[in-house]
């Protein structure tokens, strides 16, 4: 039984350094931007815990079902895609994702937000927002299943707020 509960100790803080690694990006970070394309930036505010020091867990972000990174608070990635429609996913965890689709445009820059769920409590709501960040229009899930069982949200960003954002998170 104790041999068993060492494993299971081991699993769970394996588990936990994981979850918190720092923001990684499986596309170039660093390319110019082409006006034939629509940029999507996956962003997460540093909020009150990222100021405090803390982190909360990595939020693997997918589109159109294949991961194009993590981010995790105080960090953002960013894809260039054609003009058209896509499906976004974002998951903590072994939470369940948060799937929405978006329809974007050549030349425009799209920003994305993560954040906790909202529960309709709006001080709990206040609250978290504060604590670990989700601001913006929450985006419409595909499935009303996923949004009670997510760990994290996409919240769109209006492209001056997004860009103000992204400017604060690159400074030190």
């Amino acid at each position: 039984m104790g041999q068993l509960y060492r494993i299971v100790i081991a699993f769970c803080v394996a588990f936990q350094l994981a979850a918190c690694a720092g923001p990684s990006a499986i596309e170039s970070q660093s390319k110019q931007r082409d006006t034939r394309l629509a940029r999507m930036y996956f962003l997460r505010e540093k909020a009150v815990i990222g100021a405090l020091g803390g982190t909360t867990p990595a939020a693997e972000i997918k589109v159109d079902g294949k991961t194009v990174g993590s981010v995790t608070n105080g960090s953002y990635i960013f894809v260039d895609r054609s003009p058209g429609p896509y499906k976004l996913s974002v998951q903590t965890g072994i939470s369940l994702a948060f799937e929405t689709e978006v329809q974007v445009e050549a030349g425009r820059a799209y920003y994305f937000n993560i954040g906790v769920p909202t529960s309709g409590a709006p001080g709990r709501d206040l609250l978290n927002q504060i604590y670990a960040g989700g601001s913006g229009q929450r985006m419409r899930a595909q499935s009303p299943l996923t949004t009670g069982f997510s760990g994290a949200v996409f919240f769109s960003l209006d492209p001056s707020a997004g860009a103000a954002e992204i400017e604060r998170l690159k400074a030190p």
